[in-house]
C-alpha cells in the first residue's frame, strides 16, 4: 500500500522546478481550468491561482528593478573608491609640502598614512576622511581654506554614493523574503488545485491532463542567473 502521508506532500515544492517552469505551468493550468469549469466549480480556484500568479510576477519584477538599483549604486561606490587614493594624495601633498611627511602636523592629519584610503572598510572610510578634515582645519591658517573645502567635498561625495549602496543591500533581504513568500504561495495554490481535481475525478487519473500539463515542469534548464527555488517554510504547528 502507498504511504498515505506522501499524499500530503506538495509536489510543486520540488526545488528542481525553475521559476520559468512554474509560471508557464501556472498560466497553462489557469487557462485549462477556465476552459473546463462545469457549473463554475473551479471559479474559486481560478481566482486564487491567478492572484498567486500575479503576486509572483509583481515580486520578481520588483526584485529585478531593485537588482538594477543595487548594481548601479555598487558601481558608483566602487568607482569612487578607485579614484579616492589619488584624490587624497593630492590633498595630503598640501600638508607634506608645508610641514613634511615626518612632521607632527602630518601625523595629526594622516595618523594611518595615505594607504588607509585604499584599505579602510566602507563603514570606516568616512571617519578616516573626517580625521583628515579635522587635521587640516586645525592648521587652516597655514594650509589655507581651500584644502579644508576640498576635503569636506570628498567626504560629502563619499556619503552620497555610500548611503544608497547600503540601503540597497539592506533592502535585498526583505526582497528575498517577499519573493520566497510569493513563490511558496503559488506552489500551495497549485497543490490545492490538484486536490480539487482529485475531488472532482476520483479514480480517474487520466482526467488530470485536462487541467495540468506536467511536462511544462520537466526538463527545462534554469535560465542563467536564476536562483534555485527556496526550501519551503515548515508549516506551523496548530
Amino acid at each position: 500500500m502507498k504511504n498515505l502521508a506522501k499524499m500530503l506532500e506538495n509536489p510543486f515544492d520540488d526545488r528542481q522546478i525553475s521559476l520559468a517552469e512554474l509560471v508557464s505551468f501556472t498560466t497553462d493550468n489557469i487557462e485549462r481550468m477556465k476552459a473546463n469549469n462545469p457549473g463554475g466549480e473551479l471559479t474559486v480556484r481560478i481566482t486564487a491561482t491567478q492572484s498567486g500568479h500575479d503576486l509572483v510576477m509583481q515580486r520578481f519584477t520588483a526584485d529585478e528593478t531593485k537588482l538594477g538599483a543595487r548594481k548601479g549604486s555598487k558601481q558608483a561606490k566602487d568607482a569612487f573608491r578607485k579614484t579616492l587614493p589619488a584624490t587624497m594624495a593630492k590633498l595630503a601633498a598640501a600638508v607634506s609640502t608645508k610641514y613634511g611627511e615626518n612632521s607632527p602636523q602630518y601625523a595629526e592629519c594622516l595618523p594611518h598614512g595615505r594607504s588607509i584610503f585604499s584599505t579602510a572598510t566602507d563603514d570606516t572610510l568616512a571617519s578616516n576622511i573626517q580625521t583628515f578634515i579635522n587635521g587640516v582645519t586645525a592648521h587652516q591658517a597655514d594650509l589655507g581654506a581651500q584644502v579644508v573645502t576640498d576635503a569636506t567635498a570628498v567626504k560629502t561625495a563619499w556619503l552620497e554614493v555610500y548611503a544608497p549602496s547600503e540601503s540597497a543591500s539592506a533592502a535585498k533581504s526583505a526582497t528575498q523574503d517577499d519573493k520566497k513568500y510569493a513563490r511558496e504561495n503559488l506552489q500551495l495554490m497549485l497543490y490545492l488545485n490538484l486536490i480539487k481535481f482529485c475531488e472532482m475525478h476520483p479514480r480517474e487519473p487520466e482526467k488530470l491532463a485536462t487541467y495540468m500539463t506536467q511536462s511544462l515542469l520537466e526538463d527545462h534548464p534554469r535560465s542563467t542567473g536564476e536562483e534555485p527555488a527556496p526550501a519551503p517554510s515548515p508549516t506551523p504547528a496548530p
